[in-house]
């Protein structure tokens, strides 16, 4: 079945995706998991020590997560599906095919999340006293639940970089229990628990508490994240080792991009000592330093989520030019596809683009290939802008790149279709390029005479 192909204006289509997916990432994590884990063991220090300050600590600060993780982490979760059904369809639809059963199960426990976690809130008043060890055991069934669900996402995950032996085999166990599959698991998990130590300790400095509280607070919360940033250190060693090499080689461009690819000592540099500042901050944290934690929470935090957005950002590029590794590129042409369309063509072959286009030309054409091939990572006129590419090239230039373009950047695809459509895609570029046609709107091409571009 083939789906229309749909374009996000300046963004484009990969960053829409991975803006919304980061978000969801960081509140699954760092509040749904980590924070609502210490909010647990807080409500637990203030049952068993007969403690209020832990007690309303846990109370107030779950009113803050319980917002956030219901409000704008639901709506991403559901905005992820929604996002790669209208931008990335052939994707998502081959992996619901290998992946129906644990996501289907994963819906599941993720509303039983939600209705645990509600319950667990409004039943924070009314069970006291004897019923009090039934709340606390209602909220370690959500963390479970949470846990449950990061297993069966995280399956997934890792099967879009290690596949291991599916694309000959197609066995669900070793798609779903790759060889990535462990060690991100662990890595995941580490996060959320950092993440989620950072989290409580900006409620706890943010809001005034008590100063022997909070430095009893402060030290526990310190110890959490410093345990937690060494699993994070030792599971992404893990993680990265059995990553191919092959993949692994684009790591240090995938963050620095073109301009400063040629550098990788700086990608190093960066990541050791944005290390060295959160270890730093998790000793000062475990001495009870209310000061040094009050001027430093912030830029940890961020420090914190950057990594985040790092290991996902570095995730999804370095398996490229693949959505699934030994089976559909990033474009979601099938590997196999990818030599039929060169010999029998693109156009022939595109259902959506003979039912729209009823005189079709060059800048047409042009513009549906060009949709069809680069639209998944590449915009026109916005982030990795096609244009900057092709700049100050011929068009015989650009039509001989599309032909090698896989062989002179390993993480791109080949061009999908007939040296005659290649020709077509090379005039497109250079005369867009050079200013002899322009958009008029999203996903709408006309042609201007020299000089007329605004």
């Amino acid at each position: 079945m083939q789906f229309p192909i749909f374009q996000v204006p300046y963004l484009g289509n990969g960053m829409t995706i991975a803006l919304d997916a980061v978000l969801h990432v960081i509140i699954s994590h760092g509040l749904a998991i980590g924070a609502i884990t210490l909010i647990v063991i807080s409500e637990y220090f203030g049952f068993r020590k007969s403690s209020k300050d832990w007690e309303n600590f846990a109370k107030n600060f779950l009113k803050f997560t319980i917002i956030v993780i219901t409000g704008v982490g639901a709506v991403t979760g559901v905005g992820i599906w929604l996002i790669t059904s209208a931008l990335a369809p052939n994707g998502i639809g081959s992996m619901l095919r290998i992946f129906f059963w644990p996501w289907f199960i994963e819906w599941i426990v993720f509303t039983l999340e939600v209705i645990v976690l509600l319950i667990y809130y409004f039943t924070w008043d009314k069970w006291t006293g004897e019923r009090k060890k039934q709340h606390i055991y209602l909220g370690v069934s959500y963390i479970i639940f949470s846990l449950s669900s990061a297993f069966l996402i995280t399956g997934i995950l890792g099967f879009m970089l290690t596949p291991d032996g599916w694309p000959w085999n197609k066995s669900f166990l070793s798609a779903f229990f790759n060889p990535s599959f462990l060690p991100q698991l662990l890595l995941r998990a580490s996060m959320a628990f950092a993440l989620g130590a950072v989290f409580s300790m900006a409620f706890l400095i943010i809001t005034r508490r008590e100063n022997v509280f909070r430095k009893d607070a402060l030290r526990f919360f310190g110890k959490v994240s410093f345990i937690s940033f060494s699993a994070a250190v030792i599971f992404t060693w893990w993680y990265f080792s059995v990553v191919p090499s092959a993949f692994k080689t684009h790591m240090a461009f995938s963050v620095l991009t073109p301009r400063f690819s040629q550098q990788p000592e700086i990608f190093y540099a960066m990541n050791a000592i944005g290390t060295f500042i959160l270890f730093l901050f998790a000793m000062f944290a475990l001495k009870g330093s209310v000061s040094f934690s009050r001027i430093f929470i912030v830029p940890v935090l961020l420090l914190c989520m950057g990594f985040v957005t790092e290991f996902e950002r570095v995730r999804e590029f370095i398996r490229g030019p693949y959505l699934m590794p030994g089976y559909m590129y990033a474009n979601q042409v099938l590997l196999g596809e990818s030599l039929f369309l060169e010999k029998d063509s693109m156009f022939k072959n595109a259902y959506w683009y003979n039912m729209i286009t009823d005189k079709p030309d060059v800048i047409n054409q042009g513009a549906y290939l060009f949709a069809q091939n680069c639209s998944a990572c590449h915009t026109i006129g916005g982030i990795n802008d096609i244009q900057d590419g092709v700049k100050g090239r011929s068009e015989d230039g650009i039509f001989v790149i599309l032909r090698h373009t896989h062989e002179m950047v390993p993480f791109m695809p080949p061009f999908s279709g007939t040296e005659q459509e290649r020709r077509i895609m090379a005039r497109f570029l250079y005369q867009l390029a050079n200013g002899k046609i322009t958009i008029e709107a999203p996903s709408r091409f006309a042609p201007v005479k020299e000089g007329e571009r605004k």
